[in-house]
Protein backbone atom coordinates (compact mmCIF):
# COMPACT_ATOMS: atom_id res chain seq x y z
CA UNK A 1 0.00 0.00 0.00
CA UNK A 2 1.33 3.44 -0.95
CA UNK A 3 0.53 6.31 1.26
CA UNK A 4 -1.59 6.88 4.33
CA UNK A 5 -4.02 9.77 4.64
CA UNK A 6 -5.92 11.12 7.63
CA UNK A 7 -9.04 13.12 6.78
CA UNK A 8 -10.21 15.53 9.47
CA UNK A 9 -13.59 17.05 8.72
CA UNK A 10 -16.84 17.70 10.61
CA UNK A 11 -18.81 17.49 7.37
CA UNK A 12 -19.48 13.76 7.06
CA UNK A 13 -20.80 14.12 3.49
CA UNK A 14 -17.55 15.70 2.27
CA UNK A 15 -15.55 13.20 4.29
CA UNK A 16 -17.32 10.21 2.71
CA UNK A 17 -16.99 11.74 -0.75
CA UNK A 18 -13.24 12.16 -0.26
CA UNK A 19 -12.85 8.64 1.12
CA UNK A 20 -14.74 7.13 -1.82
CA UNK A 21 -12.58 8.94 -4.41
CA UNK A 22 -9.25 8.55 -2.64
CA UNK A 23 -9.73 4.81 -2.05
CA UNK A 24 -9.55 4.34 -5.82
CA UNK A 25 -5.83 5.18 -5.47
CA UNK A 26 -5.32 2.16 -3.14
CA UNK A 27 -4.28 4.45 -0.31
CA UNK A 28 -4.88 3.69 3.34
CA UNK A 29 -7.38 6.23 4.63
CA UNK A 30 -8.34 7.14 8.18
CA UNK A 31 -10.97 9.67 9.11
CA UNK A 32 -11.81 11.37 12.35
CA UNK A 33 -13.42 14.39 13.89
CA UNK A 34 -12.39 13.82 17.53
CA UNK A 35 -9.09 15.11 18.89
CA UNK A 36 -8.35 11.97 20.92
CA UNK A 37 -8.94 9.77 17.83
CA UNK A 38 -6.73 12.04 15.72
CA UNK A 39 -3.91 11.77 18.26
CA UNK A 40 -4.33 7.98 18.47
CA UNK A 41 -4.23 7.59 14.67
CA UNK A 42 -1.14 9.79 14.38
CA UNK A 43 0.58 7.84 17.15
CA UNK A 44 -0.27 4.33 15.90
CA UNK A 45 -0.04 4.75 12.13
CA UNK A 46 2.53 6.22 9.80
CA UNK A 47 0.36 8.99 8.36
CA UNK A 48 1.85 10.73 5.34
CA UNK A 49 -0.72 13.41 4.51
CA UNK A 50 -3.49 15.03 6.55
CA UNK A 51 -6.48 16.55 4.75
CA UNK A 52 -7.91 19.11 7.13
CA UNK A 53 -11.15 20.93 6.47
CA UNK A 54 -11.11 24.40 7.97
CA UNK A 55 -14.74 25.20 7.10
CA UNK A 56 -16.16 24.10 10.45
CA UNK A 57 -13.00 23.91 12.54
CA UNK A 58 -11.73 27.47 12.02
CA UNK A 59 -9.32 28.26 14.90
CA UNK A 60 -9.47 24.64 16.13
CA UNK A 61 -8.01 23.75 12.75
CA UNK A 62 -5.06 26.08 13.36
CA UNK A 63 -4.48 24.39 16.74
CA UNK A 64 -4.54 20.99 15.01
CA UNK A 65 -1.99 22.13 12.42
CA UNK A 66 0.31 23.38 15.21
CA UNK A 67 -0.04 20.09 17.09
CA UNK A 68 0.62 17.96 14.00
CA UNK A 69 3.61 20.01 12.88
CA UNK A 70 5.09 20.01 16.39
CA UNK A 71 4.74 16.27 17.06
CA UNK A 72 5.07 14.98 13.47
CA UNK A 73 6.95 17.61 11.45
CA UNK A 74 7.37 15.42 8.35
CA UNK A 75 3.61 14.89 7.92
CA UNK A 76 2.26 17.15 5.19
CA UNK A 77 -1.03 18.96 5.81
CA UNK A 78 -3.37 20.02 3.03
CA UNK A 79 -6.23 22.26 4.09
CA UNK A 80 -9.65 22.47 2.49
CA UNK A 81 -11.41 25.78 2.94
CA UNK A 82 -14.29 27.87 1.73
CA UNK A 83 -13.48 31.01 -0.22
CA UNK A 84 -14.82 33.30 2.51
CA UNK A 85 -12.13 32.28 5.04
CA UNK A 86 -8.95 33.21 3.20
CA UNK A 87 -7.37 34.51 6.41
CA UNK A 88 -7.41 30.94 7.77
CA UNK A 89 -5.69 29.71 4.62
CA UNK A 90 -2.98 32.33 5.00
CA UNK A 91 -2.52 31.49 8.67
CA UNK A 92 -2.30 27.80 7.80
CA UNK A 93 0.39 28.45 5.20
CA UNK A 94 2.39 30.36 7.79
CA UNK A 95 2.17 27.27 10.03
CA UNK A 96 3.65 25.06 7.31
CA UNK A 97 0.62 23.75 5.42
CA UNK A 98 1.70 22.10 2.17
CA UNK A 99 -1.24 23.39 0.12
CA UNK A 100 -4.70 24.86 0.46
CA UNK A 101 -7.76 23.96 -1.63
CA UNK A 102 -10.99 25.88 -1.92
CA UNK A 103 -14.42 24.37 -2.29
CA UNK A 104 -15.61 23.06 -4.69
CA UNK A 105 -12.68 20.66 -4.97
CA UNK A 106 -10.97 19.60 -8.15
CA UNK A 107 -10.31 15.97 -7.14
CA UNK A 108 -7.69 15.35 -9.83
CA UNK A 109 -5.66 18.34 -8.62
CA UNK A 110 -6.10 17.23 -5.02
CA UNK A 111 -4.84 13.72 -5.82
CA UNK A 112 -1.86 15.17 -7.66
CA UNK A 113 -0.98 17.44 -4.72
CA UNK A 114 -1.36 14.55 -2.25
CA UNK A 115 1.17 12.59 -4.29
CA UNK A 116 3.54 15.57 -4.28
CA UNK A 117 3.07 16.01 -0.53
CA UNK A 118 3.93 12.34 -0.05
CA UNK A 119 7.21 12.84 -1.94
CA UNK A 120 8.01 15.89 0.21
CA UNK A 121 7.35 13.85 3.35
CA UNK A 122 9.61 11.04 2.17
CA UNK A 123 12.38 13.53 1.40
CA UNK A 124 11.97 15.10 4.85
CA UNK A 125 12.41 11.70 6.47
CA UNK A 126 15.83 11.12 4.91
CA UNK A 127 18.27 11.15 7.78
CA UNK A 128 21.14 13.53 7.41
CA UNK A 129 24.43 12.69 9.12
CA UNK A 130 25.14 14.43 12.38
CA UNK A 131 28.01 16.87 12.60
CA UNK A 132 29.94 14.30 14.63
CA UNK A 133 29.44 11.63 11.95
CA UNK A 134 30.53 14.00 9.21
CA UNK A 135 33.65 15.00 11.21
CA UNK A 136 34.49 11.31 11.70
CA UNK A 137 34.16 10.75 7.96
CA UNK A 138 36.48 13.69 7.27
CA UNK A 139 39.05 12.44 9.78
CA UNK A 140 39.03 8.96 8.24
CA UNK A 141 39.43 10.49 4.78
CA UNK A 142 42.30 12.63 6.07
CA UNK A 143 43.98 9.51 7.45
CA UNK A 144 43.74 7.82 4.08
CA UNK A 145 45.06 10.92 2.32
CA UNK A 146 47.97 11.12 4.76
CA UNK A 147 48.76 7.47 4.07
CA UNK A 148 48.96 8.22 0.35
CA UNK A 149 45.52 6.85 -0.50
CA UNK A 150 44.11 10.01 -2.07
CA UNK A 151 41.59 8.12 -4.22
CA UNK A 152 40.15 6.39 -1.19
CA UNK A 153 39.99 9.70 0.68
CA UNK A 154 38.08 11.30 -2.21
CA UNK A 155 35.71 8.37 -2.34
CA UNK A 156 35.01 8.63 1.38
CA UNK A 157 34.33 12.35 1.14
CA UNK A 158 32.01 12.04 -1.84
CA UNK A 159 30.09 9.13 -0.37
CA UNK A 160 29.13 11.25 2.60
CA UNK A 161 26.51 9.62 4.76
CA UNK A 162 26.54 6.35 2.87
CA UNK A 163 29.57 5.54 4.94
CA UNK A 164 28.09 4.20 8.17
CA UNK A 165 29.64 4.28 11.64
CA UNK A 166 30.47 0.58 11.32
CA UNK A 167 32.30 1.19 8.05
CA UNK A 168 34.15 4.14 9.59
CA UNK A 169 35.26 1.95 12.49
CA UNK A 170 36.33 -0.81 10.10
CA UNK A 171 38.27 1.71 8.02
CA UNK A 172 39.91 3.13 11.12
CA UNK A 173 40.85 -0.39 12.24
CA UNK A 174 42.26 -1.17 8.79
CA UNK A 175 44.20 2.10 8.85
CA UNK A 176 45.57 1.31 12.32
CA UNK A 177 46.60 -2.18 11.16
CA UNK A 178 48.31 -0.72 8.11
CA UNK A 179 50.15 1.83 10.25
CA UNK A 180 51.25 -0.89 12.68
CA UNK A 181 52.53 -3.02 9.77
CA UNK A 182 54.57 -0.09 8.48
CA UNK A 183 56.06 0.51 11.93
CA UNK A 184 57.09 -3.12 12.20
CA UNK A 185 59.05 -2.86 8.94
Amino acid sequence: MGLTILIIDHNSILQEHLVRHLKTQNWQIFKSMQLKDIKRILRKHSVDVVLLSLSDLKKEGMALIKMIKKKHPAIQVITINSGDQISLSIEGMKLGVFDDFFMPLDLDSLISRIQEAFQVKKAAEVVKPSLLQRCQEIMVAASFAEAGEADMAKELLTRGHKYSKENIKNSQDAQDNETNERRKK
